[in-house]
């Protein structure tokens, strides 16, 4: 009697066992959206019977809405500074691909990443899906996308270097200051780990065969080819640091405009810290994170709970309305025959 498995049994098998899996991933995913959602709402709540509602909306109120307009040019220039980015990462890695479709990609990208309850995951992964429609290789448009999401860390990192020292002797007390220096601290760490990263290529070359020391050698020499290259990383960085920018151009001016008084450099320093939290895949589209965080950074600078709320939610609504360009593109993907 022989007792090979035929073909056709494991093929049988296999499907079987994918099919068993599906609804279980499928409960998994429903359950991290209701944790999500849960987060949300129980954030904004708390916010809301915390807050002076009356006192955010008289903040709105009297804005200037040309300043409100700068802001929203403002986002919408981080979202062409994020795909020349981007653009600049992919060339590293000997991907090339042509700039309107990269634009339209990263755009579609923003969208969900703004919209969708995934966030910042979902418009990474969407991103990624949509560069292998551009005849990427699968590991390529991966790679890409995950060491842009590290210049752009990297990117923040390095505006909290630079402007924490300002930050520091503007609070003046030794106490709160210290805030200032614990999140330079961060920000080197993040970058030493970048750097540690660059070097995991020199593990034994025997553990390529374990297939998760192998990703990450080949990670760590796509991480190379990003970083230790000087004229890649000064391009990659200075978009990422621009972008960041001028995010915080954006909150400046909102702050501005409802006469918050905040100080660009204060932006410069405590929206950093904001952006990571929102891009966390715990809520939906950052909201409840975003706004907690904001009112618990602007209080070290006197800000009120109802003035940072106000500023919270309208770089919220403006980044969404920003991404909205995103939604054409994808629709106009959608019904493009070519699929392309």
């Amino acid at each position: 009697m022989n007792d090979v498995p035929n073909t056709a049994d494991l093929a049988a098998d296999t499907t079987q066992a994918a099919g068993v899996a599906e609804p279980a991933r499928r409960s998994r995913a429903r359950l991290f959206t209701f944790v999500k959602v849960t987060l949300s709402v129980l954030a904004l709540c708390f916010l809301a019977l915390k807050v002076d509602l009356a006192a955010v909306w008289q903040r709105m109120a009297g804005q200037s809405l040309w300043l409100v307009a700068a802001a929203l040019m403002a986002l919408s220039a981080q979202i062409v500074l994020g795909a020349l980015r981007w653009r600049t990462i992919l060339e590293s890695l000997g991907a090339r691909a042509p700039l309107p479709e990269l634009m339209r990609v990263f755009y579609v990208a923003a969208f969900f990443s703004s919209w969708m309850w995934g966030g910042a995951v979902a418009g990474d992964g969407v991103r990624a899906w949509l560069s292998l429609r551009m005849q990427m290789r699968v590991m390529r448009a991966i790679t890409s996308v995950i060491l842009d999401r590290a210049v752009a860390v990297a990117g923040v990192a390095i505006l909290v270097i630079l402007t924490a020292p300002l930050f520091a002797a503007q609070l003046g007390d030794t106490a709160t200051a210290w805030t200032a220096w614990t999140a330079a601290a961060a920000a080197g760490a993040l970058l030493i780990g970048i750097g540690v990263a660059t070097q995991m290529y020199r593990l034994p070359l025997n553990w390529h065969r374990h297939r998760l020391l192998g990703a990450v050698q080949t990670l760590s020499v796509e991480t190379r080819a990003v970083f230790l290259r000087p004229g890649v990383a000064v391009a990659a960085l200075g978009l990422a640091v621009a972008a960041q920018f001028a995010m915080s151009l954006a909150a400046y001016a909102l702050a501005w405009s409802m006469d918050i008084g905040l100080s660009l450099t204060n932006c410069l320093v405590l929206i950093q810290p904001v952006v990571l939290a929102t891009a966390l895949p715990i809520s939906i589209g950052g909201w409840g994170v975003r706004e907690t965080a904001m009112i618990a950074l602007l209080a070290l600078v006197g800000v009120p709970a109802s003035a940072a709320l106000a500023l919270s939610v309208q770089l919220g609504l403006l980044s969404m309305v920003a991404a909205l360009p995103g939604l054409a593109l994808w629709l106009r993907l959608k019904t493009d025959p070519r699929g392309s």
